[in-house]
């Protein structure tokens, strides 16, 4: 049967990444040698700033996959049902990313420069002063992060139990499915019951926490600037990572070595390439309304964040930035054959990872960049921090799909179960 029509295959194949336990390993360790490293490279506030912005980004992409499955339940994206791992795959980085959250604040005195000890005396600050402290943030983003990622972690895992009744592929999969009711229909129904209350509610916590953590990393990095549109680009921007992010992990993956043809079509691709679309001028929109009131207004404190940006060493960096996630995207995907096209869809969400990562470092790096750390922002310090992160998150990811299985079964996949519709166990036919 189609992948992209009407009605979902009543059986398909129970399949897994072929991934060894030993690249997974050295990919972790690699990780882990590569943020030891940054710590010891370059201008000591340049690390943790490298740190800072790396935790920014690859934490943001987990989160958005994970929102953005979310975002295909609460939509019943039927046309998503094939592409549906791929997003929650980003799960596996979030119990990473919580632990690195604390690592990453140890550098607070750097990217919190501005106001940890200057707040008495600026009237300006002296209005924050409650909101400003670092044991409140810390103890407020804390919160917050582990908030969003237990909701994220929850939804995940209703998302797996019916495809895992029976399964011994894995002592997770019995863990998962402890007090499992024995018929795969009921479990799914009962599943789906607890995502259609669950998914709403991480939604609008992804808009708040994340937004919070996005005013708290970021915005206060510079603090006499303020702006109501900041935590919008910035959730914005991981939606739209994540997007990209799942592009290319399912052209990599599901097309590489999973051989997922039969189930990700062109259409598949189509409206994958639409959503990158989409999403690129939606960015372009909550940017520039950020931006273009500031500067008709000419507004005092608001302006100084948009000049450190256009300014020496940062200013060609906002160009690039511009280019990749917005003018490249719009121009290469309008044409309705390069969504369709997977090698081409994969080399656009690569420019536009690009572009994330370096709005990531546009967004905290010039608010207190200074000479002592060098004439350009990108060096050792920042290439360390990314393959580090980004090693950890591959890690996680590939681990995900090994252990359970990329297609979700027939069961979990109807909208309303049909009680008197047998499916064997996973509604699978099991391929060597």
């Amino acid at each position: 049967m189609a992948a992209h029509s009407d009605s979902f295959p009543t059986s398909v194949p129970y399949r897994t990444l072929r991934v060894s336990g030993v690249v997974l390993g050295v990919l972790a360790v690699v990780g882990v040698v590569a943020l030891v490293l940054t710590f010891v490279v370059g201008n000591e506030d340049r690390r943790w700033l490298a740190l800072h912005q790396g935790w920014l980004f690859w934490s943001s992409v987990a989160v958005g996959l994970v929102v953005l499955g979310v975002a295909h339940h609460i939509t019943n994206a039927r046309w998503a049902w094939p592409i549906r791992r791929f997003t929650q795959a980003g799960a596996a980085f979030l119990p990473v990313s919580f632990v690195l959250f604390f690592v990453q604040w140890m550098g607070n005195h750097t990217y919190f420069h501005h106001w940890i000890g200057h707040i008495e005396g600026d009237p300006v600050l002296e209005e924050k002063a409650a909101w400003l402290t670092t044991g409140g943030m810390l103890l407020r983003d804390g919160l917050a992060v582990a908030v969003l990622f237990g909701m994220l972690l929850y939804f995940v895992y209703h998302s797996l139990r019916p495809d895992l009744y029976g399964s011994n592929h894995s002592p997770l999969h019995a863990r998962i499915t402890g007090g499992h009711r024995g018929l795969v229909n009921e479990e799914a129904r009962r599943s789906r019951a607890v995502l259609n209350v669950v998914a709403p509610i991480t939604a609008l916590l992804f808009g708040l926490l994340w937004g919070m953590v996005g005013i708290d990393q970021v915005m206060t990095m510079l603090p006499h600037w303020f702006s109501t549109m900041f935590p919008v680009t910035f959730l914005v921007s991981s939606f739209h990572s994540a997007i990209a992010m799942n592009i290319l992990m399912v052209v990599v993956l599901g097309l590489g070595q999973l051989k997922l043809h039969d189930y990700i079509t062109p259409k598949t691709f189509h409206d994958m390439g639409k959503m990158l679309f989409a999403f690129a001028v939606f960015w372009m929109y909550i940017n520039w309304s950020q931006y273009v009131v500031i500067w008709y207004g000419l507004l005092p404190h608001e302006q100084e964040f948009f000049v450190q940006r256009f300014n020496a060493p940062f200013a060609w960096l906002t160009i690039l930035a511009v280019a990749c996630i917005f003018v490249f995207t719009f121009l290469s995907l309008l044409p309705r054959t390069m969504k369709k096209t997977p090698a081409i869809a994969a080399a656009v969400a690569v420019v536009v990872l690009v572009g994330h990562w370096l709005e990531r470092l546009l967004i905290s790096y010039p608010s207190v960049w200074t000479e002592e750390m060098g004439h350009f922002p990108i060096g050792l310090p920042e290439l360390l921090a990314t393959v580090g992160y980004g090693s950890l998150f591959f890690a996680c990811y590939l681990w995900f799909l090994k252990t359970f299985p990329v297609l979700p079964s027939p069961a979990s996949l109807a909208t309303i179960p049909q009680p008197l519709m047998q499916i064997p166990a996973h509604g699978r036919r099991v391929e060597a």
